[in-house]
């Protein structure tokens, strides 16, 4: 992904705009691009000093060159550099500089100390080459890695890439995102409101009156103390937006150094057809504990988005199914915000129309109790994994 000192934008009064990529710049970059990708797939086995060597030698024009640094960002991204397994630097650093200590102090006056007797002395302890011990001493250094994997792709994908990772890096020091999204069916929207459950992204969702709807994000630096973690997941879901038929974002940002409050807007039509997320780790985790367990019931992924009054649409995460006894939802909200476990509790204390059981984080500090006996919606708050012996039993609590 870019970083912000990788982006083209410039600045239109309190708006943040982006420079794409000229047309008659296309030819030269996809050039520059396919240098890149063959340097890398050349450089297996190589430190990321010999890499990043091997990317040199390309003629950029100076109006080209903070794209092709962007490039060149994305294929790093694609490489997987590891150090060494066998030795851990650290130590055999101290072990080393130890034995050449002690060959110092025993070397008679005038004597110079032999580093290759040295090394191959800690070699010979470790039963390995010199060149292994050589390579060990500062492996953990970011340039001494090896590569020892990479991702593939064009140039022509590395490029859309780029275009993509400039809007990320814009929403990674967003404060709210609004997104409007239309033109899809059911399918479509609960792949993008699944992105945002599995990101773990405060949200809201809304339906419009042309069948769209309009998400409203908090961004990493509307919460207190910025959060880089949560704002590479705004970013991460960018991807989910764009796939919808007719999208359009507005985003309140932090620009510059000075943090200047700028207002970025992008629109746009279905780059690619929308793909599912996963569901969250936790209740992922929670399916796989589950099974051979439920008797009666029946857990599956749900497929419904449920209109919740004063809440807004909430996707539940999974549908427990009973042949008498209905159907029972459970959705995870996860341990970002203890104002989504509150808007919950005052909705069940509203009345619902459907039997949910919310799951969120002790983290959040909201106690089960706030709810008592409520007829349509239960709280659990879980420590660390969701419990499938408890999940059932307040299923089962709900259920007629």
């Amino acid at each position: 992904m870019l970083t912000a000192d990788l982006v083209r934008a410039r600045r239109q009064g309190r708006e943040l705009s982006l420079r794409g990529i000229h047309p008659k710049a296309v030819e030269g970059l996809t050039a520059i691009a396919a240098h890149y990708l063959q340097a890398a797939r050349e450089g297996v086995g190589l430190t990321r000093d010999e890499v990043e060597d091997g990317f040199t030698g390309v003629e950029i024009r100076p109006a080209d060159q903070k794209v092709a640094d962007g490039l060149k960002k994305l294929v790093l991204d694609r490489c997987d550099f590891t150090m060494p397994e066998h030795f851990d630097p650290p130590a055999m650093r101290a072990e080393v500089f130890a034995a050449a200590s002690a060959a110092r102090k025993a070397l008679p006056d005038g004597a110079r100390l032999d580093r290759e007797a040295v090394l191959a002395a800690v070699a010979e302890a470790h039963g390995a080459e010199v060149a292994a011990i050589e390579e060990a001493l500062y492996a953990d250094l970011r340039q001494s890695q090896r590569l020892v994997g990479f991702t593939d792709t064009t140039p022509e994908v590395l490029l859309d890439e780029w275009t993509l990772g400039q809007a990320q890096a814009v929403l990674l020091r967003a404060e709210r995102v609004v997104a409007t999204v239309s033109g899809d069916g059911t399918a479509a929207y609960r792949a993008l409101f699944r992105a945002l459950k599995f990101r773990r992204l405060l949200h809201r969702i809304e339906a419009l009156a042309d069948g769209g709807y309009r998400v409203t994000i908090d961004g990493p630096h509307s919460l207190f103390g910025a959060s880089t973690k949560y704002g590479l997941q705004l970013a991460l879901v960018l991807p989910a937006i764009r796939a919808c038929t007719r999208w359009a974002i507005e985003a309140d940002v932090q620009w510059g150094k000075e943090r200047q409050a700028l207002l970025f807007r992008a629109e746009g039509e279905a780059e690619a057809r929308a793909v599912e997320d996963a569901l969250p780790d936790e209740v992922a985790a929670l399916v796989e504990r589950l099974k051979g367990k439920t008797g009666d019931w029946a857990v599956r992924r749900s497929s419904r988005i449920l209109d919740l009054p004063g809440v807004g649409l909430c996707v539940p995460d999974l549908v427990f199914s009973h042949p008498t006894r209905g159907k029972v939802y459970l959705e995870a909200l996860g341990y970002w915000s203890r104002e989504a476990v509150w808007k919950r509790v005052d909705l069940v204390e509203g009345g619902l129309s459907e039997r949910i059981l919310f799951c969120a984080s002790t983290r959040l500090r909201v106690s089960e109790k706030v709810l008592g006996d409520a007829e349509r919606g239960a709280l659990y708050m879980y420590k660390g994994a969701l419990s499938p012996k408890t999940v059932l039993a307040k299923i089962e609590a709900l259920a007629p």
